[in-house]
């Protein structure tokens, strides 16, 4: 026997109907099981992870120590990074008193650059036979250095905390070209000034200054200076004159700046 054919056309439409309508309501249910198995083939892959993470901008910080401090790292959760570089990048910067800025970006979808900017360092202190770096911003490191590095000068016979601070608090006001030249600065208090300092310069020269004033007043030792015919001391604690060295005895003030 053949098969039927004689189905009304009225029933066909109406079945066609019925599995549009299903269809219709099952999309929704087929759309989200594509999108769960979706994102976990994603999830499982290697394009979910970090793939690697770039280090740029670093000096003194070596790249395995901040890989270390990195809340990123390679194989991290994608899902850790998107929209958070900002907060990582903060996360990161607390993690070390040298670092002055941490930008943290995400390119070609999941590799991570970081670019640090670290605090330089201006000087250094010298405390139980080593060297405690000085940075920009004011902060001592405590890890000592055996060899101060040339052309910053060292702090020395500094025991007050409060007048370290000071003293570094107006040495930052001095212009670089000028602190490349003071070869020490130590603390030499007498009974008139206890706030005296003395500076040794690299050319010879001898400074006495307070510290309260210093910071401005040695912008203008490179004026001093160029009227000096002899190493000489010059002293800033109020105004500014000079004598030379081998004639200390007879100190006649020179006038030798203006202005204080």
């Amino acid at each position: 026997m053949g098969q039927r054919n004689d189905i009304p056309e009225s029933e066909k439409g109406l079945f066609h109907h019925y599995q549009i309508r299903n269809l219709k309501k099952m999309w929704p249910l087929i759309i989200l099981t594509i999108i769960i198995i979706g994102c976990m083939a994603f999830l499982i892959s290697p394009y979910s992870k970090v793939k690697s993470v770039d280090i740029s901008g670093n000096e003194i910080i070596s790249v395995k120590q901040i890989k270390h401090y990195s809340p990123v790292k390679k194989g991290t959760s994608l899902f850790s990074v998107w929209g958070k570089q900002k907060k990582l990048a903060k996360r990161l910067k607390q993690r070390s008193q040298r670092m002055q800025s941490v930008k943290v970006k995400l390119v070609n979808f999941n590799q991570v650059k970081i670019k640090v900017e670290e605090y330089p360092t201006i000087g250094y202190l010298y405390d139980h036979r080593g060297y405690e770096p000085i940075l920009q911003s004011g902060v001592i490191i405590k890890t000592k250095v055996l060899n101060p590095r040339d052309g910053f000068p060292v702090l020395k016979k500094f025991h007050d905390p409060k007048k370290l601070k000071r003293t570094i608090k107006q040495y930052r006001r001095i212009n670089p070209p000028v602190r490349a030249v003071i070869n020490t600065i130590s603390y030499s208090p007498t009974k008139s000034n206890p706030d005296r300092i003395f500076l040794q310069m690299t050319d010879g020269n001898k400074v006495y200054a307070s510290i309260s004033s210093f910071g401005d007043k040695m912008d203008y030792y490179p004026s001093i200076n160029s009227k000096l015919k002899v190493k000489s001391i010059i002293n800033m604690e109020v105004g500014a004159y000079s004598y030379p060295i081998t004639k200390k005895q007879s100190a006649v003030n020179t006038n030798v700046a203006q202005g204080y």
